[in-house]
C-alpha cells in the first residue's frame, strides 16, 4: 500500500473514532436529558395528584359537614315531633286517669 493510502485509512479511522465518540457524548446527553425530564414529569405529576387529592378531601369534608348539619336538623325535627306526640298522649292519659279517679270517687 502506498503512503497516501495508509494516511487516508488512518484519517478515516480517526474520523470514525471521532464520530463514535461524538455519538457516545450525544447519547449520554440525551439519556441525562431524558432522565431529568422523567424526574420532572414524575415530580409534577405527584404534585398535581396531591393537589387533586387535597381538593377531593376538602370537598368530602364539606359534604360531610353539610350532611351532618342536615341530619342533625332532621333529628331535631323528629325529636320535636316525638315530644309533641308524647305530650298529646300524656294529656290523653292524664284525662283518662282523672276520669277513672272521678268515677271511683262517686
Amino acid at each position: 500500500m502506498s503512503r497516501e493510502s495508509i494516511q487516508k485509512i488512518k484519517e478515516t479511522e480517526d474520523a470514525a473514532d471521532r464520530i463514535v465518540e461524538n455519538a457516545r457524548d450525544t447519547a449520554q446527553r440525551m439519556i441525562a436529558a431524558a432522565e431529568a425530564d422523567g424526574k420532572a414529569l414524575c415530580t409534577r405529576t405527584e404534585e398535581e395528584m396531591l393537589a387533586s387529592l387535597r381538593d377531593t378531601m376538602q370537598q368530602l369534608r364539606e359534604r360531610t359537614a353539610s350532611m351532618s348539619e342536615r341530619m342533625e336538623g332532621e333529628a331535631e325535627a323528629e325529636a320535636e315531633e316525638m315530644k309533641r306526640s308524647a305530650s298529646l298522649y300524656r294529656k290523653s292519659a292524664e284525662k283518662l286517669v282523672i276520669r277513672g279517679l272521678m268515677s271511683k270517687c262517686r
